[in-house]
């Protein structure tokens, strides 16, 4: 059974590796989908996620206010790191479709480090029997939520209304770390659906409302 669940837990780690950059290509090939700002997207993570574990380690972790903390401390830190460099740094990647790139980079950070920790799993038997599919279902979905949220504020800065979106960006991001936390799985699953769900027809509709010309390029 632990060789099972040993294997089960590398499958999680190379899906976890390999998702996001074959979304990406696969985007750059048949969307034109620019792969600077993934890449940007990452060097960006770096800072934030360090600056943001810093502050996360100076709270009580006895109490529920702790995962509140961090969920408002992350979606601040995560959603106002993109609006930072989709507004200043990388002004002239404005398409939809390059939000849709930074948010593969962005989603593919956090995947990374999660896939050496199913790694480090192997042979401890502290793995779930489930891990692989639920990561099967959840690593898509994920893709989707951070890449739907991203383009919510791409709108926001290229349309004036930013003061809308980029709050909208953390609440959602906000609601989908505290039912992850605090609920069962089962619940955490089924809110984190409906939230995906809404950011993702939010940000379709958004995309036609800017629909940009299409255009080559790194």
């Amino acid at each position: 059974m632990n060789s099972v669940l040993d294997i089960y837990c590398i499958l999680t780690g190379l899906l976890k590796l390999s998702f996001f950059p074959v979304l990406l290509i696969v985007c750059h090939k048949k969307a034109e989908v620019r792969l600077l700002p993934a890449f940007a997207a990452l060097a960006a993570c770096f800072p934030v996620f360090i600056a943001a574990g810093v502050i996360r380690s100076g709270f009580e972790r006895q109490h529920i206010d702790f995962f509140i903390k961090q969920a408002v401390l992350y979606s601040i830190f995560e959603e106002g790191a993109k609006y930072l460099m989709l507004r200043f740094l990388l002004r002239s990647y404005d398409r939809p479709a390059d939000a849709v790139s930074y948010g593969i980079g962005h989603g593919y950070f956090e995947e990374f480090g999660a896939a050496f920790t199913c790694f480090g799993l192997v042979g401890t038997g502290r793995a779930g029997h489930d891990i692989f599919w639920f990561n099967l279902f959840s690593v898509p979905v994920g893709a989707v939520s951070c890449i739907a949220v991203t383009v919510l504020i791409f709108y926001g800065i290229h349309n004036g209304k930013s003061i809308i979106t980029l709050p909208a960006a953390m609440l959602l991001h906000f609601f989908g770390n505290i039912s992850a936390a605090l609920l069962m799985e089962s619940a955490a699953i089924a809110v984190h659906l409906v939230l995906t769900a809404g950011a993702a027809f939010a940000a379709y509709k958004c995309c036609k409302a800017m629909a940009y010309p299409s255009r080559n390029g790194m």
